[in-house]
């Protein structure tokens, strides 16, 4: 019974066979027939519709693009349809070379390309092997059916793939014939070529498999899918066994050897490239790639065609360990964020980090995680949010660039009305932080304590334009409305935008452009794209370190306290937008700028108990902290002096909102005396000292309006000189009276017996108290 199976099986396979002898032989008659040999000798003479030199190439396939990191290590692949990777013959190991001739094309050294006698003894060797023992094409005429004419059975087909095998032995050598074959063959899995089957199977190189895994993938061309070790683990058993006996008989191995290697096990899973997660970071480079004509030209379908299919080298600017420092400060820090009360509101952080003096970007967290992202979108490089007062930097630069310097000095009283003309509201009032009522001092100072009074004032001297020239010289890409609350950071910005902006000062000056890519090389070794570093001096050196110096001050003292490093010096700003719906940290070292920013990524929610002085600087801080480690510790360098003595900053035309000097009420009755209480500037400084009443006090007179103007924009009287008290004497009905609290009597109160009129100066009434305030409404931007 078993010898009448097996015979069954023989004739079973000869049916399956016969086709292929048939069509052998019917070739041989053809190329025989004097007609048909004159048709077959066209086919190999002419282009039969096809250059081979263009078509039979590397140059055409899709092989997969890698992306390499700042070291040159692999962190992603991108392909689109079939998963190959390019190798020269050299880097195919000798094993798989021999393996697979023994079984697909035994005289492959020795044929023109068609080989009709391996036809017939394939066909009579098959059927007694019970599989496939040898193939009846020749590796030629198999890669122009991979590459050419395709798979379709049929005379005529098979007719002009012969020819064309012929013609291209003439055009090329043996070598180049097999490494091409052996680039362009399936191995099943998706793999293409030996260096993809080899690390699809094994997670090697092509030239590291030795002769158990040569004939196994010598074992799957025939039938990949048929024989495949993981699906189909007998299937592929039997036939290896046949490629190993195969070698063996050729002399390549001995039988032991071919006995010892079938007893070596089949892989029996896909062995993946390890590669990092996705990542904002690549798929930001991807994006460039498809979007800007800049690195690879062409159309959009051109260079999609590339980046997925054109085995391209792509090399980045990527710093694994930065991004690795970079997301576990952003955890640390969400989880604090997550366990305080600040509303319910679901925030998360975007934080992105270059290089100053080159513009490389090491690292980007563009948001809550790449897997978990599904619009995949970037907060860090794509979204757009308020900066609040990271914004004043821009100011102070506008205004050292116009010769302004550190310790020239500015009211931050507030609130404070900015005349806003075509705006809404105009005009303009705005607070500073927590209601706190300011103070005149330095710039340097109001930096410090983040006056928004103050800097609505200073931006409204260096003139809003020309802090809009500058935030875009520095690197600032949005469009930025000319409106009176743009030095409060009211227009949004990207992230990466300010961090290049901020790398600006670290460079003294200097803008470099950010940059993913570093240099992009195509399967043969040309350059395609190469960046080229070309840095452009945007604000003088003076200013850049004036303002680096202001910065670095603001960490040490100011509202960036909690972004200070352990040894390194570090400079820049908090920034807090309307009811805490963006926070942002933004500084520098001489090693690298970085931006952080917090909020809600979908839409801007007001959170509770936040600043940038809070968790944004807390991130920026344990970042560059990380990052620092083991660098060496750059000072900032020396900033040259200031060429003169501090002046004051004065503007005719935004006051603060209120009364300089206590007011008192008017009395009921009119026959009392009022004060009239009057701010003094005593040192000529422009501003207020004291406040006299006139009633009781000579040696002052108008010199002009003090900063202090009511609602609605009506100045107050401001008054210079060195006053000096009228020695109070209180008429008959009136008493002397202390209305300032200060010991020293300095008017009456009372009524003058039968007078209808008011007393006599230095005979004032009753002092009542001053009105409140109210407090206008504001943005409330914080530091």
């Amino acid at each position: 019974m078993k010898d009448l199976l097996r015979w069954l099986s023989h004739l079973l396979r000869l049916a399956v066979l016969m086709p292929m002898l048939a069509l052998a032989l019917a070739a041989t008659l053809f190329v025989a027939w004097p007609p048909a040999a004159d048709v077959l000798r066209s086919w190999e003479s002419t282009p039969v519709e096809v250059n081979l030199t263009e078509n039979v190439s590397l140059n055409e396939l899709s092989i997969r693009s890698y992306v390499y990191d700042a070291d040159r290590r692999i962190i992603d692949v991108f392909s689109y349809v079939e998963n190959r990777g390019l190798v020269d013959l050299d880097d195919i190991s000798e094993q798989v070379r021999h393996a697979v001739i023994a079984i697909e094309d035994e005289n492959f050294y020795l044929h023109t390309g068609i080989d009709l006698s391996a036809v017939f003894r394939a066909g009579l060797e098959n059927v007694g092997a019970g599989g496939i023992t040898q193939g009846g094409s020749t590796i030629t005429q198999q890669l122009i059916k991979n590459l050419v004419v395709g798979n379709k059975v049929e005379a005529e087909r098979k007719l002009q793939e012969m020819a064309m095998a012929k013609r291209l032995e003439r055009e090329m050598g043996k070598d180049e014939i097999l490494h091409l074959y052996l680039n362009t063959v399936y191995f099943g899995q998706g793999a293409y070529g030996v260096q993809a089957a080899a690390e699809v199977y094994w997670g090697l190189d092509a030239a590291d498999l030795g002769w158990g895994e040569a004939a196994l993938l010598a074992a799957l061309i025939s039938n990949p899918s048929g024989y495949d070790p993981i699906y189909n683990p007998l299937g592929a058993l039997r036939q290896r066994r046949i490629v190993l006996n195969r070698l063996a008989v050729l002399g390549y191995i001995t039988q032991e050897q071919a006995d010892l290697f079938h007893l070596q096990p089949l892989p029996t899973e896909i062995d993946e490239i390890e590669l990092p997660p996705r990542s904002y970071f690549v798929e930001e480079v991807k994006q460039q790639l498809l979007d800007d004509p800049r690195y690879l030209g062409g159309s959009p379908e051109d260079r999609f065609n590339l980046v997925f299919n054109g085995g391209l080298s792509i090399h980045t600017t990527f710093d694994p360990v930065a991004q690795q420092q970079a997301e576990a400060a952003v955890a640390a820090t969400l989880v604090e964020y997550n366990e305080g009360e600040h509303g319910g509101v679901e925030a998360t952080m975007a934080l992105v980090a270059l290089e100053p003096d080159t513009g490389a970007v090491r690292a980007v967290v563009g948001g809550p995680g790449f897997a978990q992202d599904e619009e995949e979108f970037n907060l860090a490089t794509q979204g757009t949010r308020q900066p609040g007062s990271a914004f004043k930097t821009f100011v102070m630069m506008t205004l050292f660039e116009q010769g302004y310097q550190p310790s020239d000095r500015i009211s931050g009283r507030g609130p404070c009305q900015i005349p806003n003309p075509g705006g809404v509201p105009d005009p303009y009032v705005a607070n500073n932080f927590a209601s706190s009522p300011g103070q005149v001092d330095t710039i340097t100072d109001q930096i410090r304590v983040s006056s928004n009074c103050a800097f609505l004032r200073l931006g409204r001297a260096a003139g809003i334009g020309p802090v809009i020239d500058t935030a875009s010289k520095m690197g600032i890409t949005t469009e930025l409305e000319p409106v009176a609350s743009l030095p409060l950071g009211s227009e949004e910005v990207h992230p990466i935008d300010m961090a290049s902006a901020y790398g600006v000062m670290a460079t003294g000056g200097f803008r470099y452009e950010p940059y993913f890519i570093e240099r992009i090389v195509d399967r043969q070794g040309n350059v395609l794209y190469q960046h080229e570093l070309s840095g452009q001096r945007v604000v003088s050196p003076r200013s850049a370190c004036w303002a680096t110096d202001v910065l670095e001050n603001n960490v040490i003292n100011g509202t960036g306290r909690r972004a200070q490093l352990p040894a390194q010096t570090a400079a820049g700003k908090t920034g807090t937008t309307e009811e805490s719906a963006d926070a942002w940290f933004v500084g520098f070292t001489p090693h690298l700028a970085t931006a952080v920013w917090l909020g809600n990524p979908n839409e801007r929610i007001p959170m509770r108990r936040v600043t940038g002085s809070s968790y944004p600087a807390m991130a920026w801080g344990r970042f560059m902290t990380s990052y620092h480690e083991g660098r060496a510790v750059v000072d900032f360098p020396n900033c040259p002096g200031e060429p003169r003595l501090s002046d004051l900053i004065e503007l005719e035309d935004v006051f603060t909102v209120g009364v300089p000097c206590a007011t008192p009420l008017a009395p009921e009755d009119p026959e009392v005396i009022v004060p009239v209480i009057v701010p003094v500037d005593t040192d000529d400084d422009g501003t207020h000292d004291t406040c006299v009443d006139l009633l009781i006090t000579v040696g002052v007179e108008p010199c002009g309006f003090s900063e202090f103007a009511v609602e609605g924009g009506e100045p107050i009287p401001l008054y210079c000189g060195t006053p000096s008290s009228i020695e109070v004497e209180c008429p008959d009905g009136q008493f002397p009276f202390d209305a300032d609290d200060d010991g020293i009597v300095d008017t009456c109160v009372g009524s003058v017996a039968g007078s209808e009129s008011p007393a006599e100066p230095g005979a004032p009434a009753e002092p009542g108290s001053s009105p409140d305030v109210e407090d206008a409404a504001e943005p409330s931007i914080e530091p």
